[in-house]
């Protein structure tokens, strides 16, 4: 099962580590058509289970069908008693004609309008259903997106995940998948009742052009599941080009500031536009197979056999076989025959269509988390801060170790700096304590805990987080701090501000705390990071972790930010990412990790004198601050 809670759709195999692009373009033809039908029924089944919950109002609206259809059929058929019996009956009194038709008529019209009013309440209940289902898929599949590791995450473009959860779950027209859900299932239980109705009273008319109905739906079933499978396949290129113009968009406005700086602005402009080519063209490929098949084939296929019964219902009439209002009748029940026919048969086929974004939906689904609570882990008790890594191996690939039995205890209160070169495996150490990742093998431990053992909430809520670049929300100044402790009070809010050294600037705008970063507001780096801080701050945290908090600010900002930081970590256990030594001198102890290792530790004054890999990258850095 999924580790989503209340997810009603089961997991199947997982499927990271799979090239999802290939799979989606290469699959389908490689399985047998009986694998590909059982996976597709498969696939159907597992969404079907989202009506679960609301079973109450999806036999509602079964039953507002099973009601309303005879009304409609049996009202059709009383206009055959109208013609024959009343209007054409020419030996009745006129009086008694009159009172009959009035009758008829009014009898039809109670119908008619039971029938449509039906049809209101039933499209209200769909409404509800598709309202309902799609908050809960939508809610399911972004749920699930923040279970899966950050490896999956940054292995496919930020667009994909996008698209998913929202074209591929409740897209426009009929191509989200809670349409299949809502829609399609009541419509195809509703039409499957009409032929019943219809072909039942056709067959008591004229049972001969019943089975000529019958016949004729073989070969369109026929052309129309073989036309519909070439869409099937164009449907599912189609989505991967309008995935990838969504990705392409986001990355160009996201990344502005360096397509003008680099002065790609027309490059970027013309490889969007490629791309939106290549999703147009797969759309024309696609348009023109949804013409061929519904304008040409079927169509024609439809003509031909409807003009044949024209001509044999004639004929049926003149040879004195069937009455005017027969005539009359039997074409209207061919109709209602014929077209929820066609209809059942386009349904299906558009379910088969629908399918192309389940499977997609169902291609993220069935990751399973990597990062998950262990079943038997239990929430931590208040934290003094004690972290330790014992014994620590850790890996991204496992051809390519990045720690390499790390050893490092920090004491609560203590702050203690990890530096190092670039790719020795500073960050993978904060990643590790977050439990972005799981160790290889050794230990992370809290209090002397080992993490894996208690629940993430517990100890991820008694940790205050700042990294190079602080992120805001959409939304006001109290709503960006509050993140870090959502049920703190305005004062609480300013009183982190504060410590922050922010508040006088908030204060300073209109509208102070509530004013909305969105409305025309730029912050500086500086600005950014301190409301970063207050974020952190307003948890006060037992644990303060610092991850190159300063690497984008200028040496005058960072100076400032890092008296700020002094500050705050006093009285708490704080690890800092640093690759700018001057950050980190007034720490109580510097760890220094080189190829995954702890290559010398103490402070800032000891590992000068000890004349190591520390002496040498302050060296290194002072000179190019002195040049």
């Amino acid at each position: 099962m999924s580790a989503v809670a209340g997810t009603d759709i089961e997991q199947n195999t997982p499927v990271e580590g799979v090239d999802v692009e290939l799979l989606e373009a290469g699959r389908v033809g490689k399985a047998s058509r009986l694998d590909k039908l059982g996976r597709e029924t498969r696939t159907f089944l597992r969404f079907v289970k989202l009506l679960l919950p609301y079973k109450d109002k999806a036999i509602l609206i079964m039953l507002l069908i099973l009601v309303a259809v005879p009304l409609g059929e049996i009202g059709l058929f009383l206009f055959r008693v109208l013609v024959d019996e009343v209007v054409l009956n020419f030996d009745r009194p006129i009086g008694e004609r009159l009172t009959l038709f009035y009758l008829i008529l009014g009898t039809q019209l109670i119908f008619w309008i039971l029938h449509h009013g039906m049809g209101v309440l039933r499209q209200i209940f769909g409404f509800y259903l598709d309202m309902k289902i799609s908050i809960k898929l939508r809610h399911t599949f972004y749920n699930h997106l923040h279970t899966l590791s950050l490896g999956f995450l940054r292995s496919r473009p930020v667009g994909e995940h996008m698209y998913r959860t929202t074209a591929d779950t409740t897209g426009g027209g009929r191509q989200g998948v809670v349409y299949m859900i809502t829609d399609d299932i009541p419509q195809a239980f509703s039409l499957v009742y009409r032929i019943v109705w219809a072909g039942g009273l056709l067959i008591a008319v004229d049972w001969k052009l019943a089975m000529v109905v019958v016949v004729y739906m073989i070969p369109y079933t026929g052309f129309s599941h073989y036309l519909y499978t070439l869409l099937k396949g164009t449907m599912r290129q189609l989505k991967i080009q309008q995935q990838r113009c969504a990705a392409l968009l986001r990355d160009g406005i996201r990344g502005v500031k360096t397509v003008k700086g680099f002065g790609r602005v027309n490059y970027q402009v013309l490889k969007y536009t490629q791309q939106v080519y290549e999703e147009r063209r797969v759309w024309w490929k696609w348009a023109m197979l949804s013409m061929l098949t519904h304008s040409i084939v079927l169509w024609t296929i439809h003509q031909l056999v409807t003009q044949g019964m024209w001509i044999y219902a004639a004929y049926r009439v003149m040879t004195g076989h069937l009455s005017v209002g027969e005539y009359m009748i039997v074409f209207a029940l061919v109709r209602r025959l014929e077209r929820p026919l066609e209809q059942f048969v386009k349904l299906m086929q558009s379910i088969r269509m629908q399918l192309v974004p389940a499977e997609r939906i169902l291609e993220t689904l069935d990751v399973t988390p990597e990062i998950v609570d262990a079943p038997d882990a239990e929430p931590i008790a208040t934290i003094q801060g004690r972290v330790e890594f014992r014994d620590v191996h850790f890996s991204y690939d496992p051809e390519k170790p990045v720690l390499r039995g790390l050893n490092v205890t920090v004491e609560p209160g203590e702050s203690v700096a990890f530096v190092g070169p670039s790719g020795a495996g500073k960050s993978t150490v904060m990643y590790l304590l977050m439990r972005l990742y799981d160790v290889d093998s050794g230990q992370v431990l809290i209090d002397d805990t080992p993490i894996q053992t208690v629940t993430m909430d517990s100890f991820l809520d008694q940790m205050g987080v700042v990294l190079q670049e602080t992120h805001l929300f959409g939304g006001t100044f109290t709503d960006n701090i509050r993140y870090g402790k959502l049920q703190a009070d305005d004062e609480e809010v300013a009183q982190a501000a504060r410590m922050a050294e922010i508040h006088e600037f908030i204060e300073s705008l209109p509208d102070g705390y509530e004013r909305d970063l969105g409305e025309g507001l730029k912050l500086s780096g500086g600005q950014q990071q301190r409301l970063g801080i207050a974020r952190a701050l307003i948890r006060d945290p037992r644990i303060l972790l610092l991850d190159e908090a300063t690497a984008s600010l200028d040496s005058r900002i960072e100076c400032q930010i890092v008296r700020t930081i002094e500050k705050i970590m006093r009285g708490r256990t704080t690890l800092m990412i640093s690759h700018r030594l001057v950050t980190v001198t007034g720490c109580d102890r510097i760890v220094v990790i080189d190829e995954g290792r702890v290559a010398e530790q103490g402070t800032h004054r000891e590992l000068l004198a000890n004349d190591g890999l520390y002496k040498l990258m302050w060296d290194e850095q002072t000179r190019g601050a002195a040049d």
